[in-house]
């Protein structure tokens, strides 16, 4: 859009000349509107240095018509940025934000707080609920998952959503005073299924909380061809809680966090760590923990690691004095921070993992070989370590890996695994394939479709699948797409789409509740839990249909 004056003219001449490309003429007419408000309204005109027009409104000239649609478009554009930001309902009533809007064009009016809070929330909540609910029925192989939670007022709260494979947040429940026992949070589910058609449903997952396991369960007594997993990131945050029960790691981790408290708490520290760290170039900001996620504990030791230099320049800083004696013989002391080293590197492997298969994204398929590579890499590196790891303990952390995957592992795992077609199942033993050949055929059973004759051929590379340009740009996409988009012809590739479409984690579930808990707020206590889930909502499918 031109920002000098007179540009009417122009605009008017570009419009009815024959010549004018017919994508200038269309930009044109619909910024024609409001260049001509500008020109109407401009009495005293003048370009300032930045090049945009400065005018004084005059009341003598009439403003171009301000029509009521778009004045709703207006009014409903900023509702809903108000909603998605987490910005506070009241701010259309401040002084401030009216002036603005009243500078900015007159003829709008500011709703009130009330119809934004009420109104306008509802309509569009109501349109993105259609608009979700008609998208998840017509689409096939849907997944659930869910999770209880409490609010700022410790009223219990069940979020609900369906991955497909996106993650779509779909409920958010206020329980009230049942308690949330398996048999209630079964007939919840269900639901939930009934409403977006239970036929549909491929799995449910959900954190390792027994009740929660106890009700798929019952869920699964009731359709039995669902299929009931575990939180993968859940389990591998156990994992690091395993190893951290260790009495020699507990202890060091202890006095590392008591390091990093130390340095936080003391404004005198703080400050010289934080010019030390510009002077040096080297360094970060120190991490606490999270108490309920251990695998924050990597983070914390890890932030240490990062600062070894600018913290054992502040041990002996001659404004540092106030430094408790301990924690300045254990910053001096090489054997704390071998021991650093060694409880990041053990810790490491398990919260990448965490980290990856925590995404929106779908990966099931890579859910085996993260429980075999963190065997692996631990059994090279626990040898090597002597400062933190005797044989015993060696022993101990070893048993709780293959523990752990035994509790998470599923027959959907080793065929998700299987159907990975950069690797299709080659790191899994006699065993494992004959449970994953099974399953797959189990579920092309329950769809009507004879898959065994494509899944021969599939891991064989014969028939369809010896073309060589069916691997061609293999490692340029994703399994599903792969099958979806190469081989969608194939009875197979739709056993294949139903089980990669699976989730892995329940983490879209936590995030729901992390933004839940950004708009209820301390400052927000006023918010009705209906409202607050409401608001939860549109923020949380908004940012995903976004980004």
């Amino acid at each position: 859009m031109y920002r000098v004056p007179n540009v009417t003219k122009m605009g008017t001449h570009l419009l009815k000349c024959p010549k004018c490309p017919l994508v200038i003429r269309n930009e044109l007419t619909e910024s024609c509107e409001e260049t001509s408000l500008i020109a109407s309204n401009t009495t005293n005109s003048a370009i300032t240095e930045g090049g945009y027009v400065t005018s004084t409104p005059s009341d003598a000239t009439p403003l171009l018509e301000f029509t009521e649609e778009k004045k709703r478009r207006l009014t409903k554009l900023l509702s809903k940025a108000i909603y998605v930001t987490g910005s506070p309902l009241s701010m259309v009533e401040h002084p401030l934000w009216r002036e603005f809007f009243k500078e900015l064009q007159p003829l709008f009016e500011l709703p009130t707080r009330k119809v934004v809070s009420t109104t306008h929330l509802d309509t569009i909540y109501n349109e993105m609920e259609r608009e979700i609910t008609e998208e998840l029925k017509s689409t096939n192989n849907l997944h659930l998952q869910c999770d209880g939670w409490s609010n700022r007022r410790n009223e219990g709260i069940i979020n609900f959503v369906i991955a497909k494979p996106e993650p779509v947040f779909v409920k958010s429940l206020a329980t009230s005073s049942h308690r949330h026992t398996a048999e209630y949070l079964s007939e919840e589910i269900q639901q939930v299924m009934r409403t977006y058609g239970t036929y549909k449903f491929v799995s449910l997952i959900g954190d390792n909380a027994r009740n929660l396991q106890k009700a798929f369960d019952l869920v699964k007594l009731e359709h039995p061809n669902v299929i009931t997993l575990n939180c993968v990131a859940h389990t591998l945050n156990l994992l690091c809680h395993d190893i951290m029960k260790e009495d020699a790691i507990e202890a060091f981790i202890s006095v590392a966090i008591d390091v990093i408290k130390s340095v936080k708490k003391s404004q005198i520290l703080c400050a010289l760590f934080k010019q030390i760290i510009a002077e040096k170039g080297s360094g970060e900001q120190l991490k606490l923990p999270s108490k309920t996620r251990w695998g924050s504990y990597f983070h914390a030791v890890r932030s240490l690691q990062n600062s070894k230099a600018a913290l054992q320049c502040l041990a002996v800083h001659e404004d540092a004095k106030m430094i408790p004696a301990d924690i300045k013989a254990h910053l001096l002391d090489e054997e704390f921070w071998k021991m650093i080293d060694e409880s990041t590197a053990i810790l490491e492997p398990i919260t990448d993992y965490i980290f990856k298969l925590e995404g929106n994204e779908s990966y099931i398929n890579d859910v085996y070989m993260a429980f075999k590579d963190i065997k692996s890499r631990l059994v090279f590196l626990l040898p090597g370590f002597s400062s933190l790891f005797d044989d015993n303990i060696r022993d101990r952390i070893l048993n709780a890996v293959d523990k752990r995957r035994e509790n998470c592992i599923k027959p959907i795992h080793l065929a998700a695994y299987m159907l990975d077609p950069k690797c299709q199942g080659i790191e899994m033993n006699e065993d494992e394939e004959i449970i994953a050949m099974d399953f797959i055929h189990e579920k092309g059973r329950q769809l009507n479709l004879e898959v065994i004759t494509d899944l021969a051929n599939y891991r064989a590379r014969e028939g369809f699948w010896a073309k060589s340009f069916v691997w061609a740009s293999l490692q340029n996409m994703k399994p599903l797409t792969w099958w979806k988009g190469i081989c969608k012809n194939k009875a197979l590739s739709k056993v294949a789409a139903c089980l990669l479409t699976a989730p892995c984690t329940s983490a879209a579930t936590e995030r729901t509740f992390s933004i839940h808990g950004n708009i209820h707020s301390l400052k927000r206590n006023r918010l009705t839990t209906e409202r607050a889930a409401k608001l939860a909502y549109i923020s949380y499918n908004w940012n995903l249909l976004h980004n």
